[in-house]
């Protein structure tokens, strides 16, 4: 028998949670960030769950990304808890949800764009790290260096945090590695050469523009971590979550989505005392983030035979090489770690809502929705409702990887979102 809310949820017709003509806007449109949630989606689900349920007073999600389900839960006044191991997705959402400081940014980014005069006519000492002329053509270097001075004197922290996120897109664009993809690959020199530098203009534009993104202040309260969600939600109080409603990765970052090589460049630039990261190690090299993130660290204890406690995924995984089986198992490893802490936190009888994609290994389909379900019902949750939708519009590369004797491996074009119900009587 569906449930109340299934049935809500299908009222709308098969096709309506695609938002197939919705384009980013407004707040999530000053900054881009790999695989980013559909932010009316969100807000459509969040807004009848809240209905339905009632008593949800804070979200949580422990994989945050670039901050979409937060803002969205922002605007039902909910108080917001939120975790991510990347720090620029971490600085991303903090500037999307604190703000800019409206006293003071017009007359911040008078001074702001002086600066960036002088500099580019009086000269600034360059910006220097690992193979940043691999990635960064001279004179580019040079004109973000002229912004990355600008933005370091600039004393309002917020507004200055505001500025770093305007140029993570230019550093982005007039790097030299490919836009095709969420991994470091080197551009045809012919694109490098002849790539236009309006890496100033671009920045200026993009602070003036941004500004009429931020709405009003708001009086939530937000706790914001910058850190490994296994470690940090260790710390968080049993039952202490109203509602948990994320993204959770769909596989090892590294073979995955790689969000951490999309994002170390940018990282590169920041100052760090702007980014407050919690572990150095994260910035040690281009391929750090995702080694640190799920399942991106070997664990020498789960042996070539240990089965995963998941007998469809057993299954599965009986047709992949064994050396990527190894891979596989580390990820759930780390992943069935943070469904049972996300389970822990959760209030007995309150929702979880997860958004997942099956991806391939070997063009075998890794049914991360029917492994989660399984291991979710088998550790204390109820399926409340589930629904499929496409994602035609979601920012990731449709093809990822490479497989012998098969060529390039479709990526996933449709994502499953389970809400589940934490078994006990719900608080009133």
């Amino acid at each position: 028998m569906k449930t109340n809310l299934q049935q809500k949820l299908e009222s709308y017709g098969q096709k309506y949670w695609n938002f197939e003509k919705i384009k980013r806007n407004g707040i999530h449109k000053i900054a881009s960030y790999p695989a980013m949630m559909v932010a009316p989606m969100q807000h459509k689900l969040i807004e009848d769950i809240i209905n339905m349920e009632g008593n949800i007073s804070n979200i949580f999600d422990p994989f945050h990304g670039s901050g979409t389900t937060l803002v969205e839960g922002e605007r039902f006044g909910l108080d917001l808890i939120g975790i991510d191991i990347n720090p620029l997705a971490n600085l991303i959402t903090k500037v999307k949800l604190q703000g800019i400081n409206k006293d003071t940014i017009y007359n911040c980014n008078e001074e702001l764009f002086l600066n960036i005069k002088k500099y580019k006519e009086e000269g600034v000492e360059v910006h220097s790290f690992e193979k940043i002329e691999k990635w960064f053509r001279k004179d580019v270097i040079y004109d973000l260096s002229v912004i990355r001075k600008s933005i370091i004197e600039e004393k309002d922290k917020r507004n200055r945090e505001y500025y770093w996120t305007c140029m993570c897109d230019l550093i982005r664009k007039y790097s030299n590695t490919r836009s095709s993809t969420f991994k470091l690959h080197i551009k045809e020199d012919g694109k490098i050469i002849n790539m236009n530098n309006n890496v100033i203009n671009d920045f200026i534009n993009s602070v003036e523009a941004n500004i009429n993104s931020f709405e009003s202040e708001k009086s939530n309260n937000t706790l914001l971590i910058q850190g490994d969600s296994l470690e940090e939600m260790i710390k968080m109080k049993p039952e202490s979550i109203d509602f948990i409603c994320t993204s959770p990765p769909y596989g090892d970052n590294g073979t995955t989505v790689t969000y951490g090589q999309f994002s170390i460049l940018s990282l590169f630039w920041i100052d760090q005392i702007d980014l407050n990261i919690s572990n150095d190690q994260l910035i040690k090299n281009f391929s750090s983030i995702d080694t640190l993130s799920l399942g991106g660290r070997i664990n020498p204890n789960i042996s070539k035979s240990e089965l995963i406690p998941s007998v469809t995924l057993v299954n599965i995984l009986k047709g992949i090489s064994i050396d990527k089986q190894k891979k596989i198992k580390n990820f759930f490893n780390d992943y069935f770690n943070a469904i049972c802490n996300m389970i822990r936190v959760l209030k007995s009888g309150h929702l979880m809502v997860l958004t997942l994609g099956n991806r391939r290994v070997d063009d075998k389909e890794i049914k991360l929705d029917e492994i989660t379900k399984e291991f979710c019902i088998n550790n204390g949750l109820e399926l409340e409702a589930e629904f499929v939708r496409n994602i035609s519009r979601k920012r990731m590369p449709t093809r990822v990887s490479h497989v012998n004797n098969l060529g390039p491996v479709q990526s996933m074009t449709a994502e499953t979102v389970l809400i589940l119900r934490k078994e006990g009587s719900k608080d009133e």
